[in-house]
């Protein structure tokens, strides 16, 4: 008698299927990258494909297309992801990195927002309620003592808004596309050189 092949015995545990809330999640992420790219445009077959489930599914999940876009551009504009990047700073870093690092995640927050709404066409805010800014700037302000700037952390923090504001939008950040080092020089240094003493006279 020949000995039974090992693979034979193996007992192959079933995949745990997802809940409901985890499959529309799951679903909902693989909407938003072809949202930036088809814009309102995207089939659900495309859409299926991504999530590697079937169209019923779609519709089982959330009834009808634009429902789930809808529920995906919520996702999108969600800020609580772009206030856990805050809290990333580490305030035990050099006063210009924790700068540094403030713009670039607040340029990437509105690179992206500013792309997502010109490609599904929306004017205007960004739907939803618009966050308090008292929440994302006291974030920031745990991530700066008071005597490493010049003025207080609320206005850095509107400085950088403006700035990353400004660059998301093509059409402003042309024919010179800033780096992030060089909005951090306009920001900790200005345009003036270091050595410059005089002042206007009365």
């Amino acid at each position: 008698m020949t000995g039974v092949s090992p693979d034979f015995l193996l007992v192959r545990k079933r995949a745990r299927p997802m809940s409901p809330d985890d499959r529309r999640a799951a679903i909902i992420d693989a909407t938003i990258p072809l949202l930036k790219v088809h814009g309102r445009e995207v089939s659900t077959r495309q859409i299926a494909d991504a999530a590697g489930v079937a169209e019923g599914t779609l519709f089982r999940a959330f009834g009808d297309k634009d429902t789930l876009i809808s529920a995906a551009i919520e996702r999108f504009f969600d800020p609580q992801p772009f206030r856990d990047a805050l809290r990333g700073i580490d305030p035990d870093d050099p006063t210009e990195d924790k700068i540094h690092h403030f713009i670039e995640i607040v340029r990437i927050r509105f690179e992206g927002v500013v792309g997502f709404m010109s490609v599904l066409g929306h004017r205007g805010p960004p739907p939803g309620r618009r966050p308090d800014d008292r929440e994302w700037i006291d974030i920031v302000g745990r991530a700066f003592r008071p005597d490493e700037l010049a003025v207080p952390v609320e206005l850095l923090a509107y400085y950088v808004r403006i700035i990353a504001f400004s660059t998301a939008i093509p059409s402003f950040n042309e024919p010179h596309r800033f780096t992030t080092d060089e909005l951090v020089g306009l920001v900790t240094r200005g345009v003036l050189p270091r050595n410059r003493t005089d002042r206007k006279k009365d």
